[in-house]
């Protein structure tokens, strides 16, 4: 597991860099102190996304 700072988000929708090909993607925030877990569109990568702390956890 890696674990990566990005800016924390509001609600609504924020951009997410894929840890695994670098592509940018914008997911939505249902819960800015919660947790997500979302799927590259362009390499299939599953990561979460942890609003309240600011970091995205993936396996390496």
């Amino acid at each position: 597991m890696y674990e990566l700072c990005f800016p924390g988000a509001i609600t609504g929708e924020t951009e997410v860099d894929c840890p695994y090909c670098g592509t940018q993607l914008t997911v939505t925030v249902e819960d800015p102190m919660g947790e997500a877990s979302f799927q590259c569109c362009e390499c299939a990568g599953l990561f979460e996304v942890d609003f309240g702390e600011g970091i995205v956890r993936y396996e390496v």
